[in-house]
C-alpha cells in the first residue's frame, strides 16, 4: 500500500515586516512539532525556540504576528468560544471584495444561530490575512456589540489553511479588525465613519536579506 508522505513548513511573519520559513520531514520529528504547535498557550511564552541537528533558532514571541502551519497531516485545532469556524480566504481577496449579500444574513440582529462573516485582520508588520468565519451567539445586543472583539483578550487567534494545515496569529501584535457585514448592534461610543483606504508601512529595511545556518557553512 502506498502512503503519501508528510512533510512541514512553518513560516513565521514578524513584527518587522520579515518572513522567516523552517521545513521538516521526519515523520516523529513532524508529530512532535504539530503537537507543541496546538498548545493554546504557544505565543505566550517568552520564546519560540527551533531546533535541529545543525541549528537553534530563537524567536521572542512578541516579536511574532503570526505562524503559518502548512502540512498534509492532520493538526489538532480548538476554535475560541462562539467561533465555529475560521478559514483563511485569497490573498488578493479583501473583506469587500469576498463579502457575497448570499454568503450571510443581512438582519444579523435577529438572529440566534450561526451566521457567517468575513473578517480581515491586519498586524505590527503589515501583514493583512482575510477569513470566512462562522460565528454563532444568542443574537443579544451584548453578543453583537462583542463580535470577534473579544479576539484581542485571547492567548492566540487559530485558523484553517485551505491547502492543508493552520494558522495562529499573536493578537498582541493585532493592529486592527474588519468585519463584514456590520452587526446590527455597536456600541455607543462607535464612530460613524467609512473605511477609505489603508496604507501599509513601508519599511526602510535591505532587500533580499537571507540569513542561512546550514551544515555546509558551520565555522570549521
Amino acid at each position: 500500500m502506498n502512503t503519501v508522505p508528510i512533510d512541514l513548513t512553518v513560516e513565521i511573519r514578524s513584527a518587522d515586516g520579515t518572513s522567516t520559513e523552517f521545513y521538516q520531514t521526519d515523520e516523529e520529528s513532524i508529530r512532535k512539532s504539530l503537537r507543541l504547535l496546538a498548545t493554546p498557550r504557544l505565543l505566550t511564552q517568552p520564546q519560540l525556540v527551533l531546533a535541529s541537528e545543525h541549528s537553534v533558532t530563537t524567536i521572542p514571541c512578541r516579536a511574532i504576528d503570526m505562524l503559518l502551519v502548512r502540512t498534509s497531516a492532520q493538526v489538532p485545532l480548538t476554535f475560541p468560544a462562539g467561533l465555529l469556524d475560521i478559514v483563511e480566504m485569497p490573498e488578493d481577496q479583501s473583506v469587500e471584495d469576498s463579502a457575497s449579500p448570499d454568503d450571510y444574513q443581512t438582519d444579523n440582529s435577529e438572529s440566534s444561530g450561526p451566521r457567517t462573516v468575513h473578517v480581515e485582520i491586519h498586524t505590527l508588520g503589515g501583514w493583512v490575512s482575510t477569513f470566512r468565519a462562522l460565528l454563532i451567539d444568542r443574537g443579544t445586543v451584548q453578543d453583537q456589540r462583542q463580535s470577534l472583539a473579544h479576539l484581542f483578550d485571547l492567548p492566540l487567534v487559530p485558523f484553517r489553511l485551505r491547502a492543508g494545515g493552520i494558522g495562529l496569529i499573536n493578537p498582541a501584535n493585532m493592529t486592527g479588525i474588519n468585519v463584514c457585514p456590520t452587526p446590527g448592534a455597536l456600541p455607543e461610543t462607535a464612530l460613524p465613519m467609512q473605511l477609505l483606504r489603508w496604507t501599509p508601512f513601508q519599511f526602510k529595511t535591505p532587500a533580499n536579506i537571507t540569513s542561512q545556518f546550514s551544515h555546509d557553512n558551520e565555522i570549521r
